[in-house]
């Protein structure tokens, strides 16, 4: 048998066995098993926090809104206390947990461990959505410039030319540092994507939870990637069979693809000479660091040597039918990309923070991370 007529006999079998049967497995870090490096979301617009697979974020269930409780004081809707004061500012988690921003942009967790600092601040994503930004002042006596509370299309600003506040304001882009409060609110990861693959960077944890939370964890949105596969039939309409062939394994993966990529799944790796991981009814994910348009993530069928697509995740992010013809050597994809949708505004690299380089020193040090 061909090398591709193997590749569909396999992909044919695989779309027939139960998503249960073959659905990656939980997290087993209690077990001593070395927990997952990418975890599935198939969120359509944002991110949320728990589709990290990382906890809560220490937030509590509320029906209530935005709470002011005084000048420099409110309580967000998941029930994150938070205080202004000019030695910083705190949050209380309903965790338990505390986390201090103080006015040189360090962070603190009441237990003594620190990050930082931040010296113009930071945005704070909690667990129930809402943000805290607090923007510091370098040069001057009094750092606390400003800070406000925003959920959803409601901002207040809690902090205001040196004093507290309790002000309706209009929410505003955030343009420095972005971080991301997991786990019981403590564990803080920096988010920053790649297109829909959002790498996540632990930068503070409480010294008793660090056997217990990764350091590095990428975050797929998989939206895009199956949308971008439902539109790649259209582009190829050769009649040569070698191409037919390759289109419909497309196209039958594209109809199954919420059963093949399952929201929450967390993926095991499978390989420990390269980044490839166990998907859902025996296909397989690998991230690649080198060749034409890196970063892209490759899709196989079972244990297959050539991929059937690779996507692209650059700001130009598409996804690419591998040329099914093997005597066109040299010639890595049939026909133009099909491009995929932008997602995740808001946590896109930065160039003025240099954040496409450190999301792509994430994305090494997974790839070396072996398990």
């Amino acid at each position: 048998m061909t090398g591709s007529l193997v590749r569909l006999c396999c992909l044919a079998a695989s779309l027939g066995v139960s998503a249960d049967a073959q659905a990656p497995q939980p997290d087993t870090a209690a077990l001593g098993v070395p927990q997952p490096q990418v975890v599935l979301s198939a969120a359509a617009d944002g991110l949320p926090l728990r589709d990290y697979g990382l906890g809560d974020g220490g937030v509590g269930s509320s029906h209530e809104g935005l709470r002011v409780r005084s000048p420099g004081g409110a309580v967000t809707p998941g029930g994150v206390e938070v205080t202004c004061r000019a030695v910083g500012v705190k949050l209380s988690f309903p965790s338990g947990c505390e986390l201090l921003v103080a006015p040189d942009g360090g962070l603190h967790l009441r237990s003594g461990e620190v990050a930082g600092p931040f010296p113009a601040g930071v945005e704070l994503l909690l667990g129930d959505g809402s943000r805290v930004q607090v923007s510091l002042a370098a040069g001057s006596k009094r750092r606390m410039r400003a800070v406000s509370l925003v959920a959803e299309d409601r901002c207040l600003q809690l902090w205001r030319r040196g004093q507290a506040a309790s002000q309706s304001a209009r929410p505003r882009p955030w343009a420095g540092v972005r971080l991301s409060c997991c786990g019981d609110g403590g564990d803080v990861y920096r988010p920053i994507a790649v297109g829909p693959l959002v790498t996540l960077e632990r930068v503070l944890v409480r010294d008793g939870r660090r056997a217990s939370t990764p350091p590095a964890r990428l975050v797929l949105l998989t939206r895009p990637l199956l949308e971008s596969l439902q539109r790649l039939p259209r582009q190829h309409r050769d009649t040569e069979q070698r191409v037919r062939r390759a289109v419909a394994e497309v196209a039958a993966v594209a109809e199954r693809g919420l059963t093949i990529f399952p929201h929450g799944a967390k993926l095991p790796r499978v390989r420990r000479d390269r980044a490839r991981w166990t998907l859902a009814r025996g296909f397989e994910l690998q991230l690649a660091l080198e060749g034409p348009l890196w970063p892209r993530l490759q899709l196989f069928a079972g244990r297959s040597i050539s991929p059937m697509v690779e996507w692209s995740v650059g700001s130009a992010g598409a996804v690419y039918l591998s040329n099914p013809n093997p005597d066109q050597l040299g010639k890595r994809w049939h026909g133009n990309g099909t491009r995929m949708r932008r997602v995740v505004p808001d946590l896109q690299a930065r160039e003025h923070l240099e954040e496409r380089r450190r999301a792509i020193g994430v994305l090494r040090r997974v790839e070396r991370d072996r398990g």
